[in-house]
């Protein structure tokens, strides 16, 4: 019955004035430090929590006008960026941080792509 179907909406991932339109896939990884604290005579008796912080990477491919963004100079100037992720359902998670490592990949057979590594901290929703 096709009034059942459900449909999954793409997400996007954003840095500055737009989305970026050479990426091909993302994932963002958020974690607080949170650990299983025990003593002797209690086992798993709390939770301690450590730092927050989060993780982005995602892959591009590179088209004949070049990277959209300067991955290469945001690391090698260290440039606090902040990137978005615009998820279905309206949700957007705002990630503050700076690029850690881009790969660079120029196969014979295909596309030359690249992938971006970004760490930093979320901001309150």
């Amino acid at each position: 019955m096709a009034d059942n179907t459900i449909v999954y909406p793409q997400s996007y991932l954003a840095q500055g004035n737009g989305d970026l339109a050479q990426v091909t896939n993302f994932r963002i990884s958020l974690k607080n430090g949170a650990k299983v604290i025990s003593t002797l005579r209690r086992r798993g008796n709390g939770i301690s929590f450590g730092t927050e912080e989060a993780t982005v990477t995602f892959d591009f491919a590179i088209d004949e006008d070049g990277m959209e963004r300067d991955y290469v100079r945001a690391i090698q100037r260290r440039e606090i960026k902040q990137l978005r992720g615009k998820l279905p359902g309206g949700q957007t998670l705002v990630i503050n941080g700076a690029y850690s490592q881009v790969d660079l990949d120029g196969p014979l057979d295909d596309a030359t792509k690249g992938s971006a590594t970004f760490v930093g901290k979320t901001e309150d929703q």
